[in-house]
């Protein structure tokens, strides 16, 4: 009798255990459940809906270790812009004739403002994240963007200001340049085992075919109403080439070829062009300029690159931003990383028919994205260390 009883107490509590073990699995598969919704409803939140960090408005404090300019010179280099500037150009209003600038926001907001930096007007928006780069045409009407998409695929805005019109390029154009009159977009786009380059209106209608071709990793550069630059990505440790598109009629003729460090820019006329090239390992950077007119060239002795020069209108002046810095890096590519450690930039006015170079100031800053006034009385860049537009009396 005892015996059943123990053994009905037994089956009792092995009963009730069996009952808590299995109320403890339920909890604990539960609180799996609900672990795993959580870890999942991060991860869409990542991938789907988290904004990406974008640039400052304006940079910290102690960004520029100091002052951009001696106190002295700070009446001739005024920052006319707090936030980050992307691309920016003159432009003038077709009814006053009022000669403002354009410029792109590192949050895709188009703006203009006057030579003093007021009257900031917004007249655009190109509404995409992940901006990696933003042109705008030398008449101020155009404006190019480029963002990447979540997968890392490139695609391109095309903005008219004066048509308030904005355009997407098909998905796969590998690359765009804008015409200096700002009316048209010549365009890049993979075509079987080559690239079809193509012109159109801004809002992409009145395509024309202009020619193919199946050099890789093109950059295409529309510096004169009537020709564009054909040029592959630079790299002091690959050599480069460098071509000329005439769209009249479609000739194309090389300007210069297997150079190392290879980048360029045309003056306006497209007369001449400014090249830079390096030794095969990326050192010894030089520049030269070359009359294309008369074959002829004219070494450029300051440590610069093309894009960090402009053209006076006659053809006759460059205008450049000096590194000051040791001649032993791997150029373009150690420039484009950020790597120089230099002590600041000297902006210079080089008179190519004497060769006599004047600095004009000198200072904490290192100028990307020149252009003058129409007048020449000031030269406009980017910062690159803070990202602000100055203007520069000359």
């Amino acid at each position: 009798m005892f015996r059943g009883y123990l053994c009905r107490q037994y089956m009792r509590l092995d009963t009730t255990n069996r009952i808590t073990m299995s109320k403890s699995k339920k909890n604990i598969i539960g609180l799996a459940v609900i672990l795993g919704l959580l870890f999942m409803g991060l991860l869409v939140y990542y991938f789907f809906f988290k904004k990406i960090a974008l640039p400052p408005t304006s940079p910290p404090e102690d960004l520029l270790g100091g002052e951009v300019v001696a106190p002295a010179e700070k009446q001739r280099l005024v920052a006319l812009t707090q936030e980050t500037v992307l691309g920016a150009a003159v432009a003038s209003d077709t009814e006053t004739s009022e000669q403002k600038i354009t410029y792109v926001a590192w949050d895709g907001v188009i703006n203009q403002i006057d030579f003093n930096g007021g009257n900031k007007n917004k007249i655009g928006l190109a509404a995409v994240e992940r901006i990696g780069a933003a042109t705008v045409s030398s008449n101020g009407r155009l404006v190019a963007v480029k963002y990447a998409l979540t997968s890392g695929q490139n695609r391109y805005l095309v903005y008219d200001a004066e048509k308030k019109s904005l355009k997407a390029l098909p998905a796969g154009a590998a690359g765009l340049s804008l015409s200096p009159l700002g009316d048209e977009v010549i365009i890049l786009s993979p075509e079987g085992n080559a690239f079809k380059i193509t012109t159109a209106k801004s809002d992409l209608s009145e395509s024309k075919n202009i020619t193919a071709t199946k050099i890789p990793d093109l950059v295409l550069d529309w510096h004169n109403e009537n020709s564009v630059a054909l040029k592959t990505k630079p790299s002091g440790l690959a050599w480069g080439l460098l071509y000329n598109l005439d769209l009249k009629t479609k000739k194309i003729s090389r300007i210069t070829g297997n150079v190392y460090g290879l980048t360029s820019l045309f003056s306006p006329s497209g007369k001449k062009v400014l090249i830079s090239e390096t030794e095969e390992n990326g050192f010894d950077l030089k520049l030269r300029s070359i009359n294309l007119e008369k074959n002829t060239q004219s070494a450029i002795n300051h440590l610069t690159l093309p894009e960090k020069c402009a053209w006076s209108q006659d053809d006759r002046t460059l205008f450049c931003g000096a590194i000051k810095t040791s001649n032993d890096y791997i150029m373009p590519d150690d420039y484009y990383k950020r790597k120089i450690k230099s002590s600041g930039e000297e902006i210079i006015r080089i008179n190519l028919d004497t060769g006599q170079t004047q600095k004009i100031i000198e200072g904490v800053f290192d100028a990307t994205n020149l252009f003058l006034a129409p007048d020449e009385s000031y030269l406009f860049f980017i910062n690159k260390i803070d990202g602000r537009l100055y203007r520069l009396t000359l």
